[in-house]
């Protein structure tokens, strides 16, 4: 996805004043070291293109996207605060500002930067899907359903939207919805390990005991070792 926004940044951005062949020249070499994963020097390049036209901000988006692949959280964050003051508007600068506070451990601040990116563009389900988990992983499962919601009416096919939606009902224990959101995963992917596992469990604890043994089998079958301690607990396994 990075590199294909790259790409695409490469073929439209035009750079303007006496020094535009220079910026151009260090955006490119940006591009394609960042491309070849030499974050550190795509950060370098972008760095001296920004020496040169300090108001560009595609360059601090770019070197915002290298910093974050190089893993300095803070850097990134920095970076597109910078791309965010000069283009408003950039849903992508919010997005991965997003992701880096969410790396970086600010669940808080990256939902709400992923609402930001929703304001801009109420289509871009995988800011939903993201939104989602930041809230799941604070305890807000409600709220994380209704994001699953948002994102599955925007890909109703989504293996990760439905696989995940499922879990935040499962943390509810509403086992009949989780099974329900499993059965279409396994539709969709039966090579799906955690689904067998995690519809074994809700159809035990929703007292279909015959066919939470015959998932957590299938899943012990598949190489998850959780399986194998609730199959003997539960189901009788010997080995």
């Amino acid at each position: 996805m990075v590199v294909r926004i790259f790409v695409i940044l490469l073929a439209f951005v035009i750079f303007h004043g006496v020094n535009a062949q220079s910026v151009e020249y260090y955006f490119s070499n940006g591009v394609a070291k960042h491309k070849a994963k030499d974050y550190n020097g795509a950060i370098a390049d972008f760095s001296n293109a920004i020496s040169i036209n300090s108001e560009n901000p595609t360059l601090y988006y770019c070197r915002g996207l290298s910093n974050l692949e190089a893993k300095k959280f803070n850097e990134s964050i920095n970076d597109f605060n910078t791309a965010i003051t000069f283009s408003p508007f950039n849903h992508l600068a919010f997005f991965y500002r997003a992701k880096a506070k969410q790396l970086k451990g600010d669940v808080k601040g990256a939902i709400s930067d992923f609402s930001e990116v929703l304001k801009i563009d109420p289509q871009h389900a995988e800011s939903y899907f993201l939104r989602a988990k930041a809230k799941h992983s604070l305890g807000s499962y409600i709220d994380a359903i209704t994001d699953y919601d948002l994102m599955l009416s925007i890909d109703s096919m989504s293996v990760k939207g439905l696989f995940h939606r499922s879990l935040s009902k499962f943390a509810m224990a509403d086992y009949g919805g989780t099974i329900l959101d499993l059965e279409q995963v396994l539709e969709l992917d039966p090579t799906l390990v955690e689904a067998y596992y995690y519809r074994g469990l809700a159809n035990i604890r929703s007292g279909k005991l015959n066919n939470g043994c015959v998932d957590l089998y299938k899943a012990y079958e598949m190489g998850d070792m959780r399986a194998r301690q609730w199959l003997k607990d539960k189901c009788n396994f010997t080995e």
